[in-house]
């Protein structure tokens, strides 16, 4: 089993899932330059994510992100988590959603 490396979790916003996922400070793991993120879902489809800067230093998932987004159903207030997988450049995306109370189940997409 290869390792898995926890790049960040989120809460998702409105601006998250109607364009680009911003990407929170500090969150490691991810490509430092605009290297292609690469995610296969469960179902075997891959999407292309690019951590881009913008203005002011920030940085965002773009390319495929708002096709994932949508094809997923994710929904402002979606806990969201993801992984490095190994050492290339291959990504898990994980979506939390409350069971009881305060807990938070984990899925893989």
């Amino acid at each position: 089993m290869e390792p898995k490396f926890m790049c960040f979790t989120k809460i998702l916003t409105n601006s998250d899932v109607e364009r680009n996922l911003e990407i929170p400070n500090g969150s490691p793991f991810l490509p430092i330059d605009d290297e292609l993120m690469l995610v296969r879902d469960r179902a075997g489809t891959t999407y292309q994510f690019r951590a881009s800067e913008r203005r002011g230093g920030r940085r965002s998932l773009t390319l495929d992100w708002h096709a994932f987004a949508v094809a997923k159903n994710l929904e402002v207030g979606d806990a969201m988590r993801i992984y490095k997988l190994g050492n290339g450049n291959e990504y898990e995306v994980q979506v939390g959603t409350k069971l009881f109370g305060p807990h938070i189940g984990w899925l893989s997409l």
